[in-house]
């Protein structure tokens, strides 16, 4: 079998509005997503999403006529070549979407052939950043009567206002259901080291990207200065090179990665990432909604948890079904046992929002 062309579709939806916390970006009106399919001479195709702005013609070039199934060395070929290429993160998609086709060639999902380490594990639910304490304290409740039994908040970013939060929100739940708190880089060294008291006084679980997350000195001195483990490195490229340096630099308790967001290299930098954490004892945290995070973090022995962020499917494209969605009402959530993502494609629905098509 061999890689014949690739076929990007620059898909376009409406959904609501949303924000995150101050000075990042609100997200408008409309969705927007690029999925990407690699076609072969036998007529399987590898999906993915999450495609962004690479040349095409450059990732062309570098895989039609190969094979796809030798996935190990087309991901050799194309890491050793970003520093001056032009595909960037598409390295995440495209890594992505050969697993997908050596799951539908094999009959097995992608979890599986990534090692299988359980089928299921427990969801928690992540927020969006929502405009009011009691905004969060009804969406708790919501969430918790659904069977999670753990929240991640995206706060505003406001040192008092996301303290008085954290205290609401304890207060609330009781102390049995496991918090965390994203700070998305926002915060001074001061700032993130009295937030990280108010955060170990109320027993939160995990203290996620504090600050400036270039700064592994910074980091480091916030870690040695707090109990409440840092989960960092989700925003740095670098992948697997990037979690060890974080790791040897003392800034990091957790390592958070992401097969298809955030140019980790996909399923195969996400499994060297995850393998790094595991010889140091640590927790490699999966990062993102998507069905690829989903197959990674079953595949994987040391990742807690998988983030559904709320409400489900709030991003994916509604032409795309898959597992991801599907919380239990114990809170767990698991791929299906279909080959490959497992994905269910709604090709007219695909063929209706396909705003423009790159191949």
């Amino acid at each position: 079998m061999k890689i014949t062309g690739l076929k990007v579709h620059l898909l376009e939806w409406e959904r609501p509005p949303h924000h995150w916390r101050d000075g990042l970006p609100a997200g408008g009106p409309k969705g927007r997503e690029t999925f990407l399919r690699i076609l072969t001479d036998e007529g399987v195709e590898g999906h993915s999403t999450h495609w962004g702005d690479a040349n095409i013609e450059e990732l062309k070039w570098k895989l039609v006529g190969r094979d796809p199934l030798r996935i190990e060395e087309i991901w050799q070929d194309l890491w050793r070549n970003l520093r001056s290429s032009t595909f960037g993160g598409a390295i995440d998609s495209v890594d992505v979407a050969l697993w997908d086709m050596m799951g539908k060639v094999t009959g097995q999902p992608v979890y599986r052939l990534l090692g299988g380490a359980r089928n299921r594990l427990p969801a928690y639910a992540s927020t969006l950043t929502l405009d009011s304490i009691k905004e969060f304290l009804d969406l708790a409740d919501d969430v918790l009567s659904r069977g999670y039994k753990a929240i991640k908040l995206h706060a505003w970013g406001r040192v008092q206002d996301d303290a008085d939060l954290f205290r609401a929100l304890r207060k609330h739940v009781g102390d049995d259901i496991v918090l965390m708190y994203d700070a998305s880089s926002m915060f001074t060294y001061e700032d993130a080291l009295y937030l990280g008291h108010v955060l170990e006084d109320l027993n939160y679980y995990w203290y996620e990207e504090p600050m400036d997350h270039l700064n592994l000195t910074a980091l480091a001195r916030l870690a040695d200065a707090l109990t409440i483990p840092l989960a960092v490195a989700e925003a740095t490229v670098g992948g697997p090179f990037n979690a060890l340096d974080h790791i040897m630099a003392g800034a990091a308790d957790i390592i958070l990665t992401d097969p298809i967001l955030k140019m980790k290299g996909g399923f195969t930098g996400v499994m060297k990432t995850a393998h790094i954490c595991e010889a140091f004892g640590m927790q490699c945290a999966i990062h993102g909604w998507m069905i690829p995070c989903l197959h990674v973090a079953c595949a994987i022995p040391n990742s807690r948890y998988f983030e559904s962020l709320q409400p489900e499917g709030f991003f994916i494209p509604p032409g795309m079904h898959t597992a991801s969605t599907e919380i239990a009402p114990d809170g767990t959530v698991g791929p299906w046992e279909k080959p490959g993502l497992g994905m269910e494609i709604d090709w007219k629905w695909i063929d209706s929002h396909t705003i423009r098509t790159i191949e």
